[in-house]
């Protein structure tokens, strides 16, 4: 299966203005936003550009270390796309990287000039910070977390700083903040946004939805989620999304690397896998039937019990996890008794309704299987009524019902 590094090879002759901005374009500029460019692109207070081929040459020159790659192909698609006529030339703007233990917040952004007028403003969704994946949580309970109120600030820089057409868009969490910060902007900015993509982030809370920015932009939002999709089905959206075929397994999907291409597109499918229904389904009666006051409470409460005060990336924590098993099962155990009631009850509403999902499913299944057997049967019993309904004049003759009557009396006689 192609996948967009194909795409970049056979696509990448060709300038934005010889073959327009595209979908797949739009997640090639969503990945290169996870690279670190750090020191490499300027940021808002001294501004200088910097092409794709400039910043891959700098890149590929830093010690591993310093390059805090989250995945090992954003280095590879930066390279790749230097190599191209499509993407070598494209100038890096404004590039801002901001982690925050205290406030809980995960925010990088950076604005690429597509050399045709107008702007892509780029979101990174979540890295392997443990805050970055602490404050994905804290969306299911809070309306706008610290990395949301920032993608707004940083939009509105942008608008200030470039004129003409923008694109907004992320993977992710980068998603998610480039449909927030395109409904919270001003209205001037907003008749200046073409799209908003939104390549498989979660959604919002409700009051966010109903909200007139969001409303605004709303027909403008492209959200692509995966077959079997979890992280982009979280959630409210008010926008349509579309399924995209995936080479990854489950969970996995979520990596845009394995989203397929053909072409000047993706593989489109018609709906999402029957997993992918599932996990929605139960994430979303789950999460209807505990309050927001809840959902913050057991996110706080795991995250203080598995956490441990050196854990800065994901990696450390488990590492953490592996080599001291003991301690954070003892740190689950050592909470309150109010907290562990808590959590023991927000799991045990988790568990019965993957039990109800499953029910559902399984009879939505059965009557779609037995549907056309179902309508045939009805089919068939209504032809039948309709041949009982109207006697046929000819039974009503005497002559009839006297043969049929002497017919009957013989057959019960022979036997």
């Amino acid at each position: 299966m192609a996948n967009l590094f194909d795409y970049i090879e056979w696509r990448g002759d060709l300038t934005f203005e010889q073959a327009p901005f595209n979908n797949v374009d739009n997640l090639i500029l969503s990945c290169l936003g996870y690279v670190v460019l750090d020191e490499l692109v300027s940021g808002f207070e001294c501004c200088y550009t910097t092409t794709v081929a400039e910043a891959a040459s700098l890149f590929v020159q830093l010690p591993e270390s310093v390059k805090n790659l989250r995945n090992e192909k954003d280095e590879d698609v930066l390279v790749e796309m230097a190599k191209t006529k499509r993407f070598g030339n494209l100038e890096l703007l404004y590039h801002v990287d901001q982690t925050d233990r205290i406030t809980q917040k995960q925010f990088a952004a950076i604005t690429v000039n597509l050399g045709n007028g107008s702007h892509y403003v780029v979101y990174r969704g979540t890295d392997h910070t443990v805050i970055g994946w602490k404050e994905d949580f804290n969306m299911t309970f809070c309306s706008a977390v610290p990395a949301q109120l920032e993608a707004v600030a940083y939009l509105q820089k942008v608008a200030e700083c470039t004129e003409g057409p923008l694109y907004v868009g992320g993977h992710s969490k980068g998603g998610n903040l480039a449909i927030y910060a395109a409904a919270h902007v001003s209205p001037e900015i907003q008749n200046r946004i073409v799209t908003v993509f939104n390549n498989d982030g979660p959604g919002f809370q409700q009051d966010v939805v109903e909200g007139a920015g969001y409303q605004a932009i709303c027909d403008r939002i492209k959200t692509f989620i995966p077959q079997t999709s979890l992280f982009g089905l979280m959630l409210e959206h008010a926008e349509p999304y579309t399924v995209i075929e995936s080479s990854g397994i489950f969970v996995m999907q979520h990596d845009p690397y394995t989203w397929t291409v053909k072409g000047p597109d993706f593989v489109y499918l018609e709906e999402v896998t029957a997993s992918g229904r599932f996990m929605d389904a139960t994430l979303r009666n789950w999460l209807a039937e505990i309050t927001p006051v809840q959902r913050e409470q057991f996110v706080d409460a795991v995250y203080e019990a598995i956490s441990a005060d050196e854990a800065v990336k994901v990696q450390d924590l488990a590492w953490a996890w592996l080599t001291n098993t003991g301690g954070m099962l003892k740190a689950l155990r050592d909470v309150d008794d109010e907290t562990a009631a808590m959590i023991r009850e927000v799991l045990k509403q988790l568990l019965h309704n993957m039990g109800r999902t499953v029910q559902m499913m399984i009879r939505e299944e059965q009557e779609e299987r037995f549907s056309p057997l179902k309508e045939k049967l009805e089919h068939t019993l209504e032809l039948k009524r309709e041949h009982t309904a109207v006697k046929p004049e000819w039974r009503e003759l005497p002559e009839f019902e006297e043969q049929n009557k002497n017919e009957q009396h013989h057959i019960i006689g022979h036997r």
